[in-house]
């Protein structure tokens, strides 16, 4: 324990004293150091607000993919026939019938009483080939041709050189446990093709093809009598065949077929099972065939999703201004007192974007036409409560979606009509003027395109495009804006940016490195570091000053200590 002899001589608490005395004069220190962390809290407060208005964001994209979901509800209740999804599609019913499954080629073992003829051996790991080694050929319905040399001399070994040669094929062993050869080799097309296409048509087409080679780089392979593999020919080079053509091939119901089915009485005919190009946004997968039995398939809008993306665009929207209001209340202590602002309390910046954001949010999308459905959020069923959040009528906002889905949507999200059939707008955003739009494009060769875009009183000429795509440039007024166009044509683009679009612009306004908050707290960190410099060049000096000040208490308790040493001198001469 340190033992103090302040004052001994003068009776003073020097100690005390030069305390006193430093703590009023680190006053300035103090009010450095309070304002250094008044700029950290506000700095995280506005850091929490930049990520509650990201997560907003992705909240209202998350509602944009809401509005494209689907249902599809159908009398096939086990989906015995055929299911279907669907995603940007348009409502309606779908009666299909299903004639035939696309089915793949398969080289398998001809049976004979119950046991295989061929393809078949009693040990899959007992040589196959008269010599060590041996050259074969395999051939998948795409007609492609691959070659290899067999160096494990065995069935598992002849499985596993076909897997590896890149064929358009799938080899396995079966283990039937029946009969002397109980173990067979099966190949499978990886595709449900039946091989009419530019690599697959011919003789070999729809079929899949083993064979020992017979010619060009190598020498005819011998094989078990129980396989039945007979020798083939390939055209090109062995490294490079072109063609196929002998060997063991599938046949009869092993060969590929087509799927046939009908939709609303169409017929159609697609190579696989999944069928996406017949109607737009929808996607069938044929399961059975059965000329009698038809499955009606419809098609509605998903307004479950919808309602609980809108849902959760306003949780996202009223844990921003909860937080601000919590950041801003001012507090006073137990006796009432002491009276404590909040962190934002008066915080110019974030009333700013509180505002702008509680403006968009109440606010109209911007150019839709006079002749929409919908102009408004308070017509989807949101309403502003007391306390400044939004709240949702779930049930008039779903018959807004069953009204008019699109009209719902166009009040969120960019959108643009065309006075052309052969024009029209593919994608917009927060940067792209609303409102008339004059264009005149020229269709080309190819798909080139070639036009000018006029709004307001400014026109962008020369513009250029491919795949039939034209796009406004960068830095402009329509930036954003991309046009799908299929033949020349010329007329007027009517553009509207819903609340959505407006409000993700403006959060990236907000958010972006050189956007309000970013801004705000980088000035905060730098005033930090300015703060940081000059209350460290004040303690030293406040160091020095507290030194000086015991040095002099200090001095002054020895001169009084020697003034009563004389003075107790005086005293024993009288």
């Amino acid at each position: 324990m340190a033992v103090s002899f302040q004052g001994v001589t003068s009776g003073l608490q020097t100690d005390s004293l030069i305390s006193a005395i430093m703590a009023q004069e680190s006053l300035g220190v103090q009010r450095l150091q309070a304002k250094q962390t008044q700029n950290t809290s506000r700095s995280a407060a506005l850091n929490t607000m930049r990520t509650q208005l990201d997560a907003l964001t992705v909240s209202m994209s998350s509602l944009y993919d809401s509005f494209n979901k689907r249902t599809v509800s159908s009398t096939d209740a086990d989906s015995t026939y055929v299911s279907a999804t669907a995603n940007k599609a348009t409502n309606g019913s779908y009666e299909v019938k299903v004639s035939q499954v696309a089915t793949s080629a398969k080289l398998s073992s001809t049976m004979s009483s119950g046991e295989p003829t061929n393809l078949a051996v009693a040990d899959p790991n007992a040589a196959i080939l008269t010599s060590s080694s041996g050259s074969f050929a395999v051939q998948g319905t795409d007609g492609v041709v691959k070659t290899f040399q067999l160096t494990n001399n065995s069935l598992n070994g002849l499985r596993d050189a076909i897997n590896a040669s890149g064929a358009g094929v799938s080899a396995a062993i079966v283990n039937t446990g029946q009969g002397t050869n109980p173990y067979q080799l099966v190949l499978t097309a990886k595709d449900t093709t039946t091989g009419n296409t530019a690599t697959g048509t011919g003789s070999t087409g729809g079929k899949v093809t083993l064979a020992a080679i017979a010619n060009q780089d190598a020498t005819a392979t011998s094989v078990v009598s129980s396989l039945g593999i007979s020798s083939g020919t390939i055209t090109g080079t062995f490294s490079d065949p072109t063609g196929l053509s002998g060997g063991l091939s599938s046949s009869g119901s092993n060969i590929a077929q087509d799927a046939l089915f009908s939709i609303n009485g169409i017929e159609m005919t697609r190579q696989s099972n999944t069928v996406k190009d017949a109607v737009d946004g929808v996607t069938f997968t044929l399961k059975k065939g059965d000329t009698s039995n038809a499955t009606t398939l419809t098609v509605a809008q998903d307004k479950t999703s919808a309602s609980t993306a809108m849902q959760d665009v306003i949780t996202k929207y009223n844990a921003i201004i909860t937080a601000y209001k919590d950041a801003t209340t001012t507090t006073k202590s137990s006796d009432g007192v002491t009276i404590t602002p909040g962190v934002l309390t008066n915080d110019v910046v974030a009333r700013s974007v509180i505002s702008q954001l509680r403006a968009v949010m109440a606010g109209s999308p911007e150019g839709l036409p006079s002749s929409a459905t919908f102009k408004s959020t308070a017509q989807l069923g949101l309403k502003t409560n007391v306390d400044g959040t939004l709240s949702l009528d779930a049930t008039v906002f779903q018959a807004a979606m069953d009204k008019d889905p699109v009209g719902v949507q166009n009040v969120f999200n960019f959108s643009g009509s065309s006075t052309s059939g052969s024009v029209s707008v593919a994608a917009g955003g927060s940067k792209t003027a609303s409102g008339a739009v004059s264009f005149n494009v020229t269709y080309g060769t190819g798909g080139a395109v070639t036009g000018s875009l006029t709004v307001g009183s400014t026109t962008y000429s020369g513009l250029t495009g491919t795949n039939g795509t034209l796009s406004a440039p960068v830095g402009s007024l329509l930036e954003g804006l991309t046009l799908n166009v299929t033949a020349s044509s010329s007329g007027t683009l009517n553009l509207s940016k819903g609340i959505g679009t407006q409000l993700q612009g403006l959060i990236s306004s907000l958010t972006s490195y050189n956007g309000t908050i970013e801004s705000t707290r980088t000035s905060l960190d730098e005033q930090n570091k300015t703060l940081t410099s000059r209350i460290e060049s004040a303690q030293v000096l406040l160091d020095k000053r507290q030194a000086a000040l015991k040095k002099q208490f200090d001095n002054m308790e020895a001169t009084i200590s020697q003034l009563r040493t004389v003075s107790g001198g005086l005293s024993s001469l009288g």
